[in-house]
Order: structure tokens, then C-alpha cells, then sequence
């Protein structure tokens, strides 16, 4: 394996003002006015004011008062720094440099000049210029560990290699061994053909460090990178014999045998590595999602994979990622629902709020017409006061298949309070449709034609709203033009629907329009034929009805009697067979 580290430079690039000889922000309050008598009083005094110019973005300005101030004091550092500025955005990088170079041989104790004229050679691309200055500042500042640095950087680009290592070696005096510098070195030397003295680098950072097992391995893997790898393997094997748990070692041994095309042994070095407990949780994260992808591109075998979640499940988790790739790859994988449901389960048992296992176990129960498992899941989401409004709206369907309507309108409403313009649309207006019924089953049909009303606003042809707001309307014997309008755009979606027959025919009844009114009720006995249920009891009631205003008793005493026997048993049923006669609620 291949730890390449590159050390980076860290230029401070200045684009300040400059005030007696140091980079400002704001201009120094002055308490006396300035003396104006001497030359360089006056070169002074039209720095002074080219500083306040150019800080109020006067640059035009600010720049003559920066010329003039040279005119008047050739030497004066400040003005020199500000004018290299405005030479360098002007595109004038000879001279540019030559302004800086005075300033910053006028004021040499100056770290700030110094470093601005390196920033000015590295943007120039000078790079013996930038080397040559870095050198005179390490040798002014040798405890500064950063510029050593950045000479490092300027030996490493020109491949001065043997000025790298000494530099290295100065800021490993200031700083001490580290995994950075040693590979630094290891790969100077290594570029240099040197490679006694490269391994010899790192195996001193390995003694520095008896007890970081991760040096050592790093040795045995930079053998292998070298192509020594019976050295390497030896090397490995000492290693894991005396430490067979370790994470790094265990790490190492899977790159060297994937690395040679030694696919078995890497898998199971792979296994090892994976089930440690003492592996990063975020590298363990990323190794399993890469195998089960792989596997699942592959399309290969399960059994290993699933062997292999199984001893990682039965670990402490810290958080909910390791079930979550299980549950997505036995979910992709086509595995059985009694397989998935416990990792599921195992999610939200160490994240209660897991919203991919809840939903996906919500999934199984409604398919499994589970009406507890629906009410579990809902309630615990909805009492963790979840913001996702399909809780709420299937615990209000559980209520309702319950007949626990007010817990079930209750549920609904504050559903949609959850909803705003990204919810789902179907969603939403599924809530207001299944409202609308709620309040219909406790007799509330102003709420419920509120709750239609608003169904329909957005999703004016949705024809079971549509039916329901209609035959409801027509029970009430209220706004019946509207109620045939709904009734035959229901009709318009589901022609065939026996129920949206059944209604438009029973509006036109209480239109009085017995004619037409037979015509669909003969449509909905057609086609509901030979296999009438107790749920179709109302349907041949209304038969039964319509026959008997159409002049047709025996037909209509035949339609209530199979109403009867259909369960449809009430007294005004029993007195229209009885009297056979229609009678009105």
C-alpha cells in the first residue's frame, strides 16, 4: 500500500496598506497634526492621505499620492510596498518585483516584506528567486518550522532532493518524529536510488514508535511497494502473531494479497478485518457497502454476504448504517419479507425516529392488511412527533377500520397540518377524502362536504369523492343537479362501476325520473349478476325502489325480499315488502 503524503505551502498573501512598516487594516486616530517642514514630512503626509484614499476605494488618487510620495523620499518602504501592489494588477511584474525588492532590502528586518516577496516570486513563477529567498529568511527566522517547510516544497518541485532531506531534518530538530516527515524523507531517498537510507527512515520512525503498531506495518507495506514482498509477508506475519487484532495489520494483510490477484486469501482477510470491533466504524461502513455492491452488480452469491451481515449484526451497534445496508441489500436481493423484517426491526430498536425501516416495515403491514401493525407503527411515529403526514393518515385508516371514528378524524386533521406545497398531492387529497367519509359516518355531512369540497379542489376527477359527495347529497334530497353533475363525471372515469350506477340511478330517482332511473339500476344488475353479496343489500334494495315506482310490484317485492335475505333487515324494508309498497325514510 502507498502512503503518499505531499507537504503544501502556505503562502500568506498580503493585500493590505502599509503604515511605518507593518501590514494595517484601519489608519492609526492621530492626536497632533503632522509636521509638514521637511521633505520627508511631507513624503509623510501624502502617504498618510494616499492610505485614507485608497481605503475609501480611491485608487486613482491614491495611487499619485503613492508616486509623489517616492518623489519626494525614494527610499520610503511604504510607499514602494503599496506602488509593487498596484504594479502587480497593472500586469507590470518586472517592475513590481523591483519595488518590492527595495522595500524589502530597505526594511530587512521586516518578516512581512519578506514574505510578500516570496508570494510575489511563486505567483511569477520564479522559482530559483522563491528558493533563494526562502533560504535567507530560514537562515534570519530558524525557528520558524513553516518556512522550512516551504523551502522543502520549492526543493521537492525542483527535485533537489538531497536540500529536501536537510531541510526536513532541521524542522524534524524543531518539531520532532512524524509519519509525514519520515515519508517525506522516504520518498527522497527512494527518488535518489537510495534505498538503505529510505527504509532506514522509516523503521527510526517505527523504534520512535515501538508501540504504534501502525509503523510497523507501514514498513512491511512499503516493502511490498517496493516490490520486496517475501520480506513484506515476513514482516506480516510477525506482525500478526504478535498482535492478531489489530486493526492496521489485519488492513495490510487484505491489500498485499488483493494487490497480488490472491482473491481467496483476500476475502478472508477481508472477512477478519470487517468483523473486528476495533475497525473504524466509518471504514467498516464503507468496505460493507462496497462488497454488497459489487455483489449486487455482480449478481453474485448471497450466502456469503448474508453470513457476513449476520456476524456484524450480532455486534454492538453504534449507529444504524451497518442494518440499513443490510436491509437494502436483502430488500434489492429479493429476499423474504419474515428475513428482512428483524434487521428492520433491529434499526428502529437502535434509532426509534429510522424512517426507511419504519416506512418499509409500514410497506409489509398495509400488504399484509396487518390493521395492528399499521396502528404500532403509525402511533409510535406520530407520538415521536414525526413531520411526515403518512402516518397520520394510515393511523387515521386504522382507526376507521376500527370504527374508532373521532380517533380516526382526529388523526387526519393533524395529518394535514403536517402537508404544505412539496407534499404529495394524492396524499393530500386522499386525507380530505377519507375525512370527508369519517365525518359522513357520524352524521356530520356539513364537515364531510367540507372536507369533499376541499378533495376536490385538487382533484376536481377523483371519481370515488365525486360518487361519495353525490349519493350522500342524495340521501339528503339536497342540491340534486349537482349531485347528478358528480354522479356523471364518476361515471365518465368508471362507467362500469356498479356502485357510481347504483348512484347516478338513485339521484335520478329522487328527481323523480323513474324511467331513466330504471335503465341504470338494470345496468348495475347485469352486471352484477349471478354473484350478489351482502355488500350489494342497498343496491337491490334501491331495485326494489325503482321497479316499485315504475309500476312493476312483483318485481320490486322480489328485489326487496333478496335484500332481506342479503342482510339488509330494517323495519321500513320489512313494512315495503309487507304493504308492498315503496315507502320514504
Amino acid at each position: 500500500m502507498t502512503f503518499r503524503t505531499h507537504i503544501f505551502l502556505f503562502f500568506v498573501i498580503l493585500s493590505g496598506v502599509w503604515s511605518s512598516g507593518l501590514c494595517a487594516q484601519t489608519l492609526p486616530e492621530i492626536s497632533e497634526p503632522l509636521s509638514l517642514e521637511t521633505p520627508d514630512e511631507r513624503a509623510e503626509g501624502f502617504f498618510m492621505e494616499g492610505l485614507r484614499q485608497q481605503l475609501s476605494g480611491h485608487y486613482s488618487e491614491a495611487f499619485e499620492l503613492f508616486s509623489h510620495t517616492l518623489e519626494l523620499c525614494p527610499d520610503h518602504v511604504g510607499a514602494l510596498y503599496e506602488l509593487s501592489n498596484y504594479a502587480r494588477h497593472m500586469q507590470q511584474d518586472s517592475l513590481s518585483a523591483t519595488l518590492l525588492e527595495k522595500a524589502a532590502a530597505l526594511d530587512s528586518d521586516n518578516f512581512w516584506l519578506k514574505q510578500a516577496l516570496v508570494n510575489l516570486y511563486v505567483g511569477q513563477h520564479r522559482n530559483d528567486d522563491t528558493v533563494h529567498q526562502l533560504e535567507q529568511m530560514t537562515r534570519q527566522y530558524p525557528e520558524r518550522s513553516d518556512l522550512l517547510l516551504m523551502l522543502a516544497e520549492m526543493y521537492q518541485r525542483g527535485e533537489n532532493y538531497e536540500a529536501l532531506v536537510r531541510t526536513l531534518d532541521r524542522v524534524e530538530l524543531l518539531e520532532g518524529k512524524s509519519e509525514q516527515l519520515s515519508l517525506e524523507k522516504f520518498h527522497a531517498y527512494h527518488s535518489m536510488g537510495d534505498e538503505r537510507r529510505a527504509f532506514a527512515e522509516m523503521q527510526a520512525l517505527a523504534d520512535e514508535y515501538p508501540n504504534d503498531v501502525r509503523y510497523q506495518a507501514m514498513v512491511a507495506d512499503l516493502y511490498h511497494d517496493s516490490g520486496r514482498d517475501d520480506e513484506a509477508l515476513a514482516r506480516y506475519r510477525q506482525l500478526q502473531a504478535d498482535h492478531p487484532d489489530n486493526v492496521n495489520v489485519q488492513l495490510s494483510f487484505f491489500n498485499f494479497y488483493r494487490e497480488r490477484g490472491e482473491t481467496e486469501r483476500a476475502d478472508s482477510a477481508l472477512q477478519r478485518l470487517i468483523t473486528n470491533p476495533q475497525l473504524d466504524a466509518d471504514l467498516r461502513h464503507n468496505l460493507v457497502g462496497a462488497l454488497a455492491y459489487d455483489n449486487i452488480q455482480q449478481n453474485g452469491d448471497t450466502t456469503q454476504m448474508m453470513h457476513l451481515f449476520r456476524q456484524l449484526l450480532a455486534q454492538p451497534q453504534e449507529d444504524t448504517r451497518i442494518t440499513e445496508l443490510a436491509a437494502r441489500y436483502m430488500i434489492t436481493r429479493g429476499m423474504p419479507t419474515a428475513d428482512v423484517k428483524p434487521v428492520l426491526h433491529q434499526m428502529l430498536s437502535i434509532e426509534p425516529e429510522a424512517e426507511l425501516a419504519r416506512n418499509q416495515l409500514l410497506s409489509y403491514a398495509i400488504e399484509e392488511e396487518d390493521t395492528a401493525e399499521v396502528m404500532r407503527l403509525c402511533k409510535t411515529a406520530v407520538d415521536y412527533g414525526s413531520d411526515d403526514p403518512v402516518y397520520y393518515y394510515y393511523l387515521g385508516i386504522a382507526y376507521f377500520q376500527q370504527n374508532k371514528n373521532r380517533s380516526a378524524i382526529n388523526a387526519v386533521r393533524r395529518g394535514l397540518q403536517k402537508t404544505d406545497s412539496k407534499s404529495n398531492l394524492l396524499l393530500v387529497t386522499n386525507m380530505y377524502a377519507i375525512l370527508g367519509d369519517l365525518h359522513h359516518r357520524l352524521g356530520e355531512d356539513e364537515q364531510a362536504f367540507e372536507a369533499y369540497d376541499s378533495c376536490l379542489i385538487y382533484r376536481p376527477d377523483d371519481a370515488l369523492v365525486l360518487n361519495n359527495y353525490a349519493y350522500y347529497l342524495s340521501l339528503r334530497k339536497q342540491d340534486l343537479d349537482r349531485a347528478e353533475q358528480m354522479s356523471r363525471r364518476s361515471l365518465e372515469k368508471e362507467g362500469q362501476n356498479p356502485t357510481y350506477l347504483d348512484t347516478y340511478a338513485w339521484i335520478l330517482f329522487q328527481q323523480r325520473r323513474y324511467d331513466e332511473a330504471k335503465v341504470y339500476i338494470d345496468s348495475v344488475l347485469v352486471l352484477l349478476g349471478d354473484s350478489v353479496t351482502a355488500d350489494d343489500a342497498s343496491l337491490i334494495e334501491h331495485a326494489g325502489d325503482i321497479y316499485a315506482k315504475c309500476g312493476q310490484t312483483e318485481q320490486a317485492v322480489e328485489y326487496w325480499k333478496q335484500a332481506l335475505g342479503l342482510g339488509q333487515d330494517n323495519a321500513l324494508l320489512n313494512k315495503k315488502i309487507r304493504k308492498r309498497k315503496y315507502y320514504e325514510k
